[in-house]
């Protein structure tokens, strides 16, 4: 009973967020479902296809068998929104689990799914995935810190509109429900603490140098010094720098290690050749591979490949054999008893906010602004609503 006031509550707070044009963010929560069911008191569904409106009164479950809209995708090639369902409660079951706002039906491209999308006001969005994305037992300015870093690269995903590389603006949400973007929450998973760093940070975001919004991103543990994006994914962001961070060293896994057979190696530049990921070719077989000592303070790799020169980044060893043999990218190579053995720190890509280091400044009495001026020293801090 409780938590249905607090959300009454958060509910008058919307009506005025939305008198002040506070956004709405459109989240993909599932993709490419053959059958939706969606549940809910007093629903509301429009069919956008045939302008179809209908009331259910009570408790209903509405249902889509996506398959059966097949026709309505020849010759687009685009995804087409089929249906949209409201409640006057303001809450809505898919899969059993509540959210806020509203669903939307969109169809998939081929024509043979859907995908259900959740439109939410930011700021509920927000209170929901720091349950997912931090922990919400964490000292409130840690929470705050990541409310700012995920409604920043939410925004800048809303205002980008290229969520998706095929769709561009044709896609009907700004980002998606997981790790690829951000892991959203839902309505049982906001609690007090994460609504009040989600509203008492409300509309502040981190901006650029030049005064944009670019996205902020976060990992949970840097293991020492944070990355830069280019250090990472090569894409150069304006207002990053790698920073040093010992304090999340006391918290978490101390560090972690892994090994890797030279076949698999060899199957590694193999790959980074049809990737074009190398400087110069390979030979049609690779006979041996000699590792230059390595340190964990770098973030290139030099080898020598039948004792010619090749140096690789090593996020592109992590991207290669995945993130359980390479949990960061923060790691040293060793060549020992004929395979190569990795000694790394950390966890996750290592750019942005640390999440354990927050919570250790956090710990240690640092405000929000404090914390997130340490990780983004040349980003400003701004209120857009």
């Amino acid at each position: 009973m409780l938590k249905f006031l607090l959300f009454l509550l958060s509910f008058q707070v919307l009506s005025v967020d939305l008198a002040t044009a506070a956004p709405v963010v459109s989240v993909r929560i599932g993709k490419s479902l053959k059958n939706i069911n969606v549940s809910g008191l007093d629903l509301k569904r429009h069919l956008l296809f045939n302008n179809d409106f209908k009331n259910y009164f009570g408790r209903k479950t509405v249902k889509f068998n996506c398959e059966t809209y097949t026709t309505l995708n020849k010759h687009k090639n685009k995804p087409i929104l089929l249906a949209t369902l409201e409640s006057p409660t303001g809450l809505l079951s898919y899969e059993n689990i509540k959210y806020q706002g509203l669903f939307k039906v969109v169809t998939n491209p081929r024509g043979d799914s859907c995908d259900i999308i959740n439109d939410i006001p930011m700021e509920d969005y927000i209170s929901s995935l720091l349950t997912k994305e931090m922990n919400s037992t964490w000292p409130i300015e840690a929470l705050k810190a990541q409310a700012v870093a995920a409604r920043t690269y939410a925004l800048h995903k809303m205002q980008s509109q290229q969520v998706s590389r095929e769709l561009g603006s044709d896609a009907f949400y700004d980002l998606e429900s997981s790790e690829k973007h951000q892991v959203g929450g839902a309505f049982f998973d906001a609690t007090d603490s994460t609504v009040s760093a989600s509203y008492e940070t409300k509309g502040e975001v981190l901006e650029s140098g030049n005064g944009q919004i670019r996205p902020v991103f976060f990992h949970a543990k840097c293991g020492g010094k944070t990355l830069r994006p280019d250090q990472v994914w090569q894409n150069k962001e304006p207002s990053y720098q790698s920073v040093n961070c010992p304090f999340c060293h006391n918290l978490g896994p101390k560090g972690w290690t892994n090994m890797i057979t030279v076949d698999r190696m060899k199957s590694f530049f193999l790959w980074a050749q049809q990737q074009k990921i190398l400087s110069s070719k390979l030979n049609s077989h690779i006979n041996t591979i000699v590792l230059v000592p390595d340190n964990i303070d770098r973030y290139k790799v030099n080898f020598y490949i039948d004792d010619r020169p090749f140096v690789v980044e090593k996020a592109h060893l992590r991207r290669f054999f995945g993130n359980v043999i390479f949990p960061s990218n923060s790691y040293a190579l060793e060549k020992k008893n004929g395979k190569f053995s990795i000694l790394g720190e950390g966890l996750g890509h290592g750019v942005g906010l640390c999440q354990i280091g927050a919570l250790a400044l956090a710990k240690q009495g640092w405000s929000y602004k404090r914390i997130l001026a340490h990780y983004f020293p040349e980003h400003v801090l701004k209120k857009l609503y």
